[in-house]
């Protein structure tokens, strides 16, 4: 158990919100407005009143003994943490001199500290320093103080912002294995398999070497493969293979109505039910890449389900609704919001009342025909190929997850949009699916004893973390001072131009044997610039969801001088391009970023695939007002404004069409916060709700 003279969790000693308000809007402002008010005020008062006035200022005191108090409790901390990781490290060269019949005694009694006593500051100090040690000697890497003041972050249950390549991937080490010594479960989370699987195998030497098991979890592993990689010290595994494992162990317990009931079975010898369970508990969590598995991808629940009945009758039903969704125009008879809903108007309810005047059965209802011809018209006007989805060399629809830029293999949507989208490309229709679990990410996180994770990017989004999972966020220091640069930030007009514009700065990059990489939204834009290289005989490398299996060899080639990658978000958050002597020497690699992404945050994620640990590296914005945020978030008059510019041949100013791709950015983030709150209610309910029948699902 996590002892409580280290475990220094400040959400047991919050402040009230009024303080936090000060802090983070800065007190000096307004320490100075209340003193200028305290000096001017006496003479409105009299002279008199001068001193009592001064005295009596109540607020201005409070602020500045408010501020006083924060910043000491702040110092404290960063004090310990240095006194902390100060001695890991002196304690680390003690052991570096020590052979290896020493260390391993050194690392059994930490072991053997640690079940006897728990994680307190002490057994913290022996086990990151006989970890760090063993560390240097089998992967040839120490860890640096940064990477410490990580881990110290993780075991104090927060939210540890490390930047970009600053080696995140061995900071978690220490944490890990600290906890994998002590006896306590641990999964490693990420956001995709291929992370998982190189993380763990990049780390296993290590863990071998203190005598941990480790499992990796990927979806191509079976049931038996899956249930002993959560029987191991410490499991690696992506948010989604994660989830849907627990609820599938949710299914299996659901004709159990209660604990006591489970409890009672195991104590009578009643075990064929629990051999069926995946995992041992929620323990102890860290999260790679937090923001985007806690914030980016929680506004849609996850669902396991199962095949539900499909005939010829339910076949015609949707092919029906298809057929009256082609009659409607968009702008007209429905417009779509924000949050892509779609919404009919009065002309679009007329012209759905006249195309079912001669339909029989459901067509009769208006509770059931809009409901479809909605789900039908997001068929058709929501979701696009090389986009959200893509067709494999089967024949198949492939979704695509809009974060990572992978396929998600054995995904399909509800509620007869998967069919509907397979009858528009002309696939072989599947058969749809019944809701058998659901949770959100938000309730299923905070059922773990210990939670937290690392991000290079969280300082946008620290509030929510906080108030949502209760996690705290720290910034840790850089290692180096970062060279990154930002070179270009241009807006054209259209597509066209910003894809030759691209072509021309790359062209130069080359030339001066930079690494350059582009990235893009969607495998169409990937395809898109792709072509136009082509055209341009320059010599590039295309990752996207369709050249997933390929994705390593692309990395291990994307920092040599002169190459030219094109990816999707698959290149984001991650992936690490380790740069050749020669690109080093040209400046690195050049990132240039196409599209705007749904945050500030997710940019920050791409450009930071350069400069990293030091490295010289560039960035740059190539963008166009044609782009899909533009599209999707641009209002009325906005459309009107671009249209009039397009038309007049008024070339906008890069400055203005960047303000107007940041508000639209701004718009879209805030539109993601209210699905992502208003689905924390509705899963908070339906679970409060469904408590009474004792349903599981």
């Amino acid at each position: 158990m996590l002892k409580s003279d280290f475990i220094y969790n400040l959400s047991t000693r919050r402040k009230p919100l009024f303080i936090g308000l000060i802090v983070w809007f800065g007190v000096p402002s307004w320490s100075t407005l209340m003193s200028d008010f305290a000096c001017k005020q006496p003479l409105l008062a009299g002279l008199r009143n001068e001193v009592t006035w001064q005295e009596s200022n109540r607020l201005d005191t409070f602020l500045r003994r408010s501020k006083e108090m924060l910043n000491k409790g702040g110092n404290q901390l960063l004090r310990r943490n240095k006194r902390i990781v100060k001695a890991i490290i002196m304690r680390s060269a003690q052991l570096e001199k020590e052979d290896s019949e020493q260390l391993q005694r050194a690392l059994e009694n930490s072991r053997a500290l640690l079940r006897i006593n728990g994680i307190t500051t002490a057994t913290i100090i022996e086990a990151f320093a006989v970890i760090r040690e063993v560390s240097g000697r089998v992967l040839g890497m120490r860890h640096h103080h940064t990477q410490i003041l990580t881990s110290l972050a993780l075991l104090r249950g927060g939210i540890a912002e490390m930047s970009t390549g600053e080696g995140k991937t061995l900071a978690a080490t220490l944490a890990a294995a600290t906890a994998g010594l002590a006896g306590i479960p641990v999964h490693v989370v990420t956001i995709n398999d291929y992370l998982a699987e190189r993380d763990a195998t990049e780390m296993q030497p290590l863990y071998q070497a203190l005598g941990l098991s480790l499992g990796i979890i990927t979806h191509e592993k079976e049931l038996p493969e899956r249930r002993a990689a959560y029987d191991s010290d410490l499991c690696y595994c992506s948010n989604k293979e994660l989830t849907f494992d627990f609820l599938k162990d949710r299914l299996v317990l659901a004709h159990r109505k209660t604990t006591r009931v489970q409890q009672a079975s195991l104590l009578t010898g009643d075990t064929a039910w629990s051999n069926n369970l995946l995992l041992r508990g929620l323990h102890f969590a860290i999260v790679d890449e937090a923001d985007s598995v806690f914030i980016d991808e929680a506004r849609t629940p996850l669902i396991i389900s199962g095949e539900e009945k499909f005939g010829q009758r339910e076949e015609i039903l949707l092919k029906t609704a298809m057929e009256i969704a082609a009659k409607f125009d968009k702008g007209i008879h429905f417009k779509q919001d924000e949050s892509a809903a779609i919404h009919l108007s009065s002309a679009g309810q007329k012209l759905l009342i006249d195309a079912c005047e001669l339909l029989q059965g459901l067509w009769k209802s208006s509770f059931y025909r809009e409901p479809l011809v909605k789900q039908a018209l997001s068929a058709l006007h929501v979701y696009h190929l090389d986009r959200d989805y893509i067709i494999d060399d089967e024949g198949a629809l492939q979704i695509v997850d809009l974060y990572t830029g992978r396929v998600m293999p054995g995904r399909s949507w509800g509620q007869g949009l998967q069919q509907m989208i397979e009858m528009k490309e002309g696939c072989e229709l599947t058969k749809p699916r019944e809701t058998n679990a659901e949770i959100s990410y938000q309730n299923f996180f905070r059922k773990y004893h210990h939670l937290c994770g690392m991000t290079g990017t969280v300082s946008e989004v620290a509030s929510e973390l906080l108030d949502v999972y209760r996690l705290r966020s720290e910034t840790i220091p850089l290692l180096k001072q970062s060279q990154r640069k930002k070179q270009f930030c241009e807006v054209y007009q259209t597509e066209e131009e910003k894809w030759q514009r691209v072509a021309d700065i790359t062209r130069d990059l080359v030339k001066q044997g930079q690494a350059v990489l582009i990235g893009t939204n969607s495998v169409a834009s990937s395809e898109a610039i792709s072509q136009v290289f082509t055209d341009h005989a320059i010599k590039h490398k295309v990752l996207n969801a369709r050249q997933d299996k390929e994705e390593a060899d692309i990395v291990s080639l994307a920092g040599y001088p002169g190459a030219v990658t094109v990816s999707t978000s698959m290149a984001g958050r991650g992936t690490d391009i380790k740069l050749s002597a020669e690109t080093r020497t040209a400046g690195g690699l050049h990132v240039v970023i196409t599209e705007l992404q749904d945050a500030t945050r997710i940019d920050r994620q791409l450009a930071g695939r350069s400069a990293r640990m030091g490295d010289p590296g560039f960035f740059s914005e190539v963008l166009s007002l044609e782009d899909q945020l533009i599209k999707k978030m641009s209002g009325a008059i906005l459309k009107k404004f671009i249209h009039s510019a397009s038309k007049t041949g008024i070339m906008l100013p890069h400055r203005v069409g960047y303000l107007i791709h940041k508000n639209c950015q701004k718009k879209l983030s805030k539109s993601h916060y209210r699905q992502r709150m208003q689905l924390i209610k509705v899963d908070t309910q339906r679970q409060r709700t469904l408590a009474f029948t004792g349903d599981k699902k």
